[in-house]
């Protein structure tokens, strides 16, 4: 080595920090200090709990998510700062077994900053070269993004006008077209699958968004729908059940008919658009649920009260319904299943579209978890990042100790009652 170092230290820095779970902390950190030019940060994807844990306690602060950015310079305090007193560069020659050399500036290098450059300037002019996306993004199009040099300008430039006009970092509140989208860029079909522009833009909604690259047609359609974007008039629909419908139009008969003989009803934005421009009457409560398996039991039991159903995570043509029933002055009663994306759902339509939490409280909770122990039932582990509860902050801490998950057909019989009584009378 370069340095003296205690053979016990050496021993015992490799048998605290030489584990699994760190590797790719130490290894992202070795390919920093190398680089010709070091950047001052790097995205370290967090693949689970211990992982999170670990370069927690490394790094100085709580990991939450699947990933996170590092300062270089700040892990450097922070390993100084630990009982080794060892340096990052001394760590990893300790770990590695050889020294951190800093690589000249290679042909290699100067071909990637030929593709990163423009790039980075694209998304500069719409203020997103700064976005925690951006850097692993641009990164991705180097390695396997397969444009052609000749093309990357101006894919770079559609890319980064396309990305600017999609939700990032938010739940969408307005909704285009994928073929409008495109049209802004250049052309109609811009966006369609298979072109480039496609296939760059939805990595950089997957890396935005914190999910895997879309494998098939139904993962693509999902991520531009939580990007805002609809990819068709007819396809996506929303599942309802006993709307109140008061318009004296055929369309609306005929959901009413559907509703009278105990079928629900799949809406597309094509209905939407067909429909009457008021939906139901001021002060209307519609149940809205996340399980289909709700909507289903209160049609069996024609039960009148009305529901619908987001079946996950909320389609545009979902959030286009709850708009208008909101517009029409309807009240929302929200419920979902206790995990942290039920909960990340709940906060959605609690924010944008003033739905009131319905039996989502950290009271709820603690009933759910007692019938499932009473009941001998298994409840899944509660994985993925916490988030907030701010209807209600204690139940966020109580499902984070728990960490278990219930899901809504563990609590269907509860939720049916309040079907039943009316939600107006139940309140949230």
């Amino acid at each position: 080595m370069s340095w003296e170092v205690a053979v016990g230290v050496v021993d015992d820095v490799r048998a605290v920090w030489g584990v699994e779970a760190l590797r790719g902390l130490w290894e992202q950190a070795r390919e920093a200090l190398e680089s010709p030019k070091p950047p001052a940060t790097f995205r370290l994807e967090l693949p689970d709990a211990e992982a999170q844990r670990l370069v927690g306690e490394v790094y100085g602060r709580p990991m939450m998510g699947l990933g996170t950015r590092i300062n270089v310079s700040k892990l450097d305090d922070s390993v100084r700062g630990s009982r080794f007193g060892l340096g990052l560069a001394e760590v990893l020659e300790i770990l590695h077994e050889r020294p951190v050399v800093q690589r000249e500036a290679s042909s290699r290098d100067e071909q990637r900053e030929r593709t990163i450059e423009p790039l980075r300037a694209a998304l500069a002019e719409h203020g997103l070269a700064e976005a925690g996306w951006a850097a692993p993004w641009m990164q991705w199009i180097y390695q396997y993004g397969r444009v052609a040099a000749d093309e990357l300008p101006t894919i770079a430039r559609r890319a980064a006008g396309v990305l600017s006009a999609l939700a990032l970092d938010r739940a969408p509140e307005t909704w285009t077209s994928r073929g409008e989208l495109a049209a802004r860029v250049g052309g109609a079909h811009q966006l369609d699958n298979g072109t480039a522009l496609s296939r760059v833009v939805l990595k950089a909604a997957a890396l935005a968004h914190g999910v895997e690259s879309p494998g098939n047609e139904r993962e693509r359609r999902a991520l531009w729908e939580r990007c805002g974007v609809t990819l068709d008039a007819v396809s996506a629909t929303v599942l309802t059940w006993a709307l109140p419908l008061v318009g004296d139009d055929s369309w609306s008969d005929g959901a009413r008919r559907r509703s009278a003989i105990g079928l629900p009803t799949h809406l597309t934005h094509l209905d939407l658009r067909t429909a009457p421009a008021r939906l139901v009457e001021p002060g209307t409560a519609v149940a809205v649920c996340e399980n289909p398996r709700v909507l289903e039991s209160a049609a069996e039991e024609r039960i009148e009260h009305p529901v619908v159903c987001v079946s996950g995570h909320p389609t545009t043509v979902a959030l286009a319904l709850l708009d208008r029933l909101t517009a029409d002055g309807a009240t929302l009663h929200h419920h979902g299943d206790f995990d942290w994306a039920g909960i990340g759902i709940t906060r959605s339509l609690w924010e944008h579209h003033r739905a009131r939490p319905w039996r989502m409280s950290a009271g709820d909770y603690r009933e759910a978890l007692d019938h499932a122990a009473a009941d001998r039932t298994d409840l899944p582990n509660l994985v993925g990042a916490p988030l907030e509860t701010p209807w209600d902050p204690e139940l966020a801490e109580l499902m984070s100790t728990a960490a278990r998950a219930v899901e809504e057909e563990v609590v269907l019989p509860g939720l049916l009652a309040d079907l039943r009584a009316g939600l107006k009378a139940t309140g949230t």
